[in-house]
């Protein structure tokens, strides 16, 4: 529960088979930040219900890093109501059969009661704190339900809608609260039955982007930006269908593309990265619950699985609860929060959620650069510089027993061991001394690769390149999946020493024919040292050990590891691989 720990010392260590190795010159993404929601529920709980005293001391633990604080540094906005509200509310509700194209009846009154004052209260102790609203629906009558409920955006009230966005932004800005993001949608894909939701397909997103939502920012001189779709990993191509307007996807206002991960994996997030460069990836909600049977393997595994796939942001769900998981108006009974407050007594507690998530927003500052770091089997690791210069390093034990480890840095490391499915953050000064590589005798999981690629992308997105996913067994790490003839994972710089023999791998496969894994050196078309036939195991997480000879080599290579097989046929998925 953020314990600090004794402090560790550097020294020259031996090479070993368990290594966690850092390397500053390969750098990716630089960080926005962690946070969760200012629901209407989270904001009515701190503000009115907790006691005076109970409430300030939480928004320290929360906007600060005094008194073991987290320091969130990005949080969201429903403009609206959610499922996590006490009623049904917009800024614009109408008796029914009543519409208001001009938005004359626009107010924001009901968040000047409790959203508001919490979210200045959060300002003054963070005056960093960036901000991104989503709407989980327009006023009813601009819909085809009639309803909050259901139903999606009627056309005529395309340009309303817009102007009912810029609004929102207008009136939060008069009130001392600028938003730097918002989506034009929570979950676009879902219409929910109990609670304020709106089908948005992606071609009309990208027609009310260009037609509507970006002109009406720019005629305001607003320097909120989009974030694009705002729903789950497992429909990457929303996003492609979006930005197939090159309005869109050249637009200054048009930041990146916003995630949920209830579905999917975080690997598309990589996918996306690598064909749009320019755009960020941001995940900007998962709610843990009553139903995750263990929350601190399930965030660790998430939150480093989404840093390691390019992603900008990490942000849970509301930022407070009660006991009972509420007050909620539909959807999400068992939905848990960073803390809860005490509806009998106004007192304000820390859950398991606050650690977790602040093992990473309390030591990782916004603007940091995530740099390449390694994971031996079983250990999951995300590293950082951060803009000060100091390091970061999150490392969790994916394994029901004690793992221990090294972690190397240029030519000093040190030990440690961490206890079944649990976590540690490491931080340090200096800069590094002499550059190492990783032994390419030890085990490695195959989700320590530094890129991925293939072929010209085709229509189906998931055959673009391997993506990464958490693999639910003891062996713990994360396995490389989906990948078809000619993808590619790059390992930048393994040492062979004085040379290898053979190579052992962990193959999963749940075809007949499963093709091959190459492995070469300095490019996907280099030389050939090994060659590894795929067996069929009977599913795609069924892994199992298969071994290779290896042709001469030695001294330290980028390594890459190219799939081979029938043409448009998925291959075996890899958990690790050891020379």
């Amino acid at each position: 529960m953020l314990a600090p720990g004794r402090p560790l010392r550097w020294r020259i260590l031996p090479a070993g088979r368990r290594t966690v190795w850092i390397d500053d010159a390969h750098r990716y993404q630089t960080v926005a930040g962690f946070g969760a929601a200012f629901t209407d529920s989270a904001c009515y709980l701190l503000q009115q219900v907790a006691r005076p005293g109970a409430r300030a001391r939480a928004l320290r633990e929360l906007f600060t890093r005094t008194e073991g604080g987290i320091d969130l540094s990005l949080m969201r906005v429903p403009i609206g109501a959610s499922d996590l509200a006490r009623s049904r509310y917009s800024y614009d509700s109408l008796p029914a059969g009543e519409t208001d194209p001009t938005l004359a009846h626009f107010s924001i009154a009901h968040d000047r009661r409790t959203i508001i004052p919490l979210i200045r209260a959060a300002l003054r102790l963070n005056p960093a704190l960036r901000l991104m609203a989503t709407p989980w629906s327009p006023p009813g009558w601009m819909k085809t339900s009639d309803s909050m409920i259901g139903g999606s955006l009627r056309p005529q009230f395309a340009p309303a809608f817009a102007g009912y966005l810029v609004k929102f932004l207008r009136a939060y800005r008069r009130a001392g609260i600028p938003v730097d993001y918002m989506s034009l949608q929570n979950e676009p894909r879902y219409v929910p039955r109990n609670y304020p939701g709106m089908r948005m397909r992606a071609r009309e997103q990208r027609w009310l982007l260009v037609h509507d939502v970006l002109p009406a920012l720019s005629a305001a001189g607003l320097t909120t930006r989009v974030l694009l779709y705002d729903h789950n990993w497992n429909d990457p191509q929303y996003t492609n269908t979006v930005l197939a307007s090159p309005v869109v996807a050249h637009s200054p206002l048009v930041a990146g593309i916003a995630w949920h991960g209830y579905a999917g994996t975080p690997g598309v997030q990589s996918l996306l990265a690598a064909k749009y460069p320019r755009l960020g990836e941001y995940e900007t909600e998962l709610s843990d619950g009553t139903w995750v049977r263990n929350p601190v393997r399930r965030d660790f595994e998430t939150i480093i699985a989404v840093l390691r796939n390019a992603g900008r942001s990490y942000l849970k769900w509301s930022l407070a609860l009660d006991r009972h998981h509420g007050p909620h108006d539909g959807g999400c009974a068992t939905c848990t929060a960073l803390v809860t407050v005490d509806t009998r007594t106004g007192a304000v507690h820390r859950t398991v959620e606050y650690a977790t998530l602040g093992q990473f927003s309390r030591f990782i500052r916004p603007g940091a650069r995530r740099v390449y770091s390694s994971d031996p089997m079983g250990i999951e690791a995300v590293a950082f510089i951060n803009p000060s210069g100091t390091h970061v390093l999150v490392v969790f034990n994916d394994t029901p027993r004690r793992n221990a480890f090294q972690v190397e840095w240029g030519t000093r490391g040190f030990h440690y061991a961490l206890p079944a499915y649990s976590g540690a953050t490491f931080t340090w000064s200096g800069l590094e001394r002499g550059i190492s590589a990783l032994p390419a005798s030890a085990y490695q999981s195959a989700g320590s690769l530094a890129a991925a690629g293939g072929r010209d992308q085709p229509a189906d997105l998931y055959s673009w390149g391997v993506v990464t996913r958490e693999h639910g067994g003891a062996r713990g790490g994360y396995a490389l999946e989906r990948a078809v003839t000619g993808d590619w994972a790059l390992y930048p710089a393994l040492d062979f020493g004085s040379g290898a023999q053979r190579i052992r791998v962990h193959v999963a496969c749940g075809r007949r024919t499963c093709g091959a894994l190459q492995f070469r050196l300095r490019s996907p078309h280099g030389r050939l040292i090994a060659q590894v036939p795929s067996v069929s195991t009977g599913g795609w997480q069924r892994f199992r050990a298969v071994s290779a000879r290896v042709h001469a080599v030695n001294g330290v290579h980028a390594m890459y590891i190219v799939w081979r097989g029938p043409p448009k046929e998925r291959l075996a998925s890899l958990l690790s691989f050891r020379f």
